[in-house]
């Protein structure tokens, strides 16, 4: 057998089947998703609407602050539009998810029982799946390779995470299903620039998203500072 894979190698692999995955299903969930931003953008107005008003009779009625916060806690019609709008929401998660599950159930059981071993962002990476013997797995255990990541999933990707420290690096779902990813014949040891590339990006994405979340948390305070003077 192959020396087993790594996790962040398994990681850069991994991210790159769930980006084309998600473009392969986009067109799919294209119809619901703008039917479902309709919707909520329509809910959202009315909620703000109603705020509004709210805001309208807490400022004639010349309320203290905590009274105002009881007005909006046990307004029916408010209630009832988070309500709404809280029900769009998960049944769009829930649209959204079972797309996104069948594309990637149909994707990674064909790709991983061919001949390949392994799906496109583990063949870039130069990985294969394998049996607990390193044979080639068939579609019934690579499907139930696939079920069997729902756990981790549950579990905030902590079965995932097994890859990390566990002595043949494998996850959750490879010890449920008795899998496990190796490096393909002829792959290099070390992780191919591409992966090193395609992680140092997702990185630099995230810190961006988190400076520019907290460079806006921080105007809003200025803004609010400023109001106060």
């Amino acid at each position: 057998m192959n020396r087993p894979a790594g996790f962040w190698r398994r990681y850069a692999a991994y991210s790159a089947d769930a980006s084309a995955i998600s473009l392969l299903a986009l067109p799919l969930l294209w119809h619901r998703l703008r039917d479902a931003w309709g919707v909520f953008d329509e809910g959202l107005q009315a909620l703000q609407s109603r705020i509004f008003e709210l805001l309208d009779l807490a400022l004639a009625r010349g309320d203290e602050p905590l009274r105002q916060l009881g007005l909006f806690a046990f307004d029916e019609v408010l209630r009832a539009e988070l309500a709404g709008l809280a029900g769009e929401l998960l049944w769009l998660a829930l649209a959204v998810s079972a797309g996104l599950f069948v594309v990637a159930a149909v994707w990674f059981v064909s790709f991983e029982s061919s001949r390949w071993q392994a799906s496109p962002g583990k063949r870039l990476l130069g990985l294969r799946v394998t049996d607990v013997h390193g044979a080639r797995c068939g579609p019934g255990r690579i499907a139930l390779r696939f079920v069997a990541g729902i756990p981790s999933w549950l579990v905030l990707h902590l079965g995932h995470a097994l890859a990390a420290w566990t002595p043949g690096k494998r996850a959750l779902h490879d010890y449920l299903a008795g899998t496990r990813v190796e490096l393909a014949p002829g792959a290099p040891e070390a992780m191919p620039r591409g992966g090193r590339s395609w992680l140092l990006l997702q990185a630099a994405l995230f810190f961006g998203a988190v400076g520019l979340i907290m460079l806006r948390y921080l105007q809003l305070i200025l803004e609010v500072a400023q109001g106060g003077l």
